[in-house]
């Protein structure tokens, strides 16, 4: 399945454009996040890819969650470098990670390596700077991320044959793959003073549009790499939709979920947390356009 080039990169401008994206702040390569992690995992400084790794994971904190404390940004840039790491070994080495989950329940460290012993140490910190009840759900989701990572790379899942009958399936995957609960959460911790009840009912909404934002996002350069075992194309398969019609529906999908999130949280009447939403949608964006690999310096710039 083949979607014009044309159309593709129309669709995607039209994304941004209706979301209002507007480049904020230049966030320099140098940032305290950045500096954090290159002290953290100087013991990973030989391996060429440690220091793009460190950017990204960075990347990740300083423009999502701009006004969040710097203590917090270098948690969250911490948990997208473990994150990213993850996804690494779950391509290269996928038998390191299949028992990691027990040892944890076990309290046991196998294989006795420092990434091992230093991710679960990581996990711990959220219980001191959120709530309980969000501290587990970002421990959990790491936890679900590495089985999504494990179910991505198995040669028979990607080979299994897709029918109408199986349309839960791609998002089933997806919502593994992209620990996007965790990064919901992390939008309200306790420094930010926002209830619960504020969110909590659009909080799967929340992990959805960064799931799908992410993936529309990711499409293009996807597409030109002819990459075919993402979600939009295993979306389009189960629904056997074409790869333009799933894509406008994905559009149509993370639009929606915008839309409920930013009601929920205008109707609450609090004005923090919908300006904590409204940076972290604007962050997103900029977050995608700031990292080479995602060629969104592509799409014609007179369309957004």
């Amino acid at each position: 399945m083949q979607i014009d080039t044309v159309s593709l990169k129309e669709i995607c401008a039209k994304f941004i454009r209706d979301l209002n994206y507007r480049p904020g702040r230049l966030i320099q390569d140098d940032n305290a996040s950045y500096r954090a992690l290159k002290k953290e995992f100087a013991q990973y400084n030989t391996a060429a890819w440690f220091d793009n790794m460190c950017r990204e994971a960075a990347a990740v904190a300083e423009f999502v969650y701009p006004d969040h404390s710097e203590e917090i940004r270098i948690q969250i840039a911490k948990y997208s470098w473990f994150i990213i790491y993850v996804d690494d070994m779950g391509q290269k080495t996928p038998e390191n990670l299949k028992n990691f989950q027990r040892c944890i329940l076990k309290g046991t460290s196998e294989p006795e390596t420092e990434f091992f012993q230093a991710f679960p140490k990581h996990l711990d910190e959220y219980y001191r700077l959120f709530d309980p009840i969000p501290a587990n759900c970002i421990a959990l989701c790491a936890m679900d991320f590495i089985n999504g990572c494990l179910l991505e790379e198995m040669p028979k899942i990607k080979g299994m044959k897709l029918t109408d009958a199986s349309l839960s399936w791609p998002y089933f995957l997806r919502n593994k793959t992209g620990a996007a609960q965790a990064y919901a959460f992390m939008l309200f911790p306790k420094e930010v003073n926002v209830d619960m009840t504020t969110y909590i009912q659009v909080v799967e909404d929340i992990a959805l549009y960064l799931n799908l934002t992410n993936d529309i996002l990711s499409f293009y350069k996807e597409h030109m790499a002819g990459e075919r075992h993402n979600y939009i194309c295993n979306r389009a398969a189960a629904t056997q939709r074409s790869i333009e019609e799933t894509l406008r529906d994905v559009v149509k999908d993370a639009m929606q979920a915008h839309s409920r999130v930013t009601r929920v949280l205008e109707s609450s009447g609090n004005r923090s947390a919908l300006d904590i939403w409204g940076k972290c949608v604007n962050g997103f964006f900029g977050f995608h356009f700031s990292l080479k690999r995602y060629r969104l310096e592509e799409l014609d710039s007179s369309a957004l």
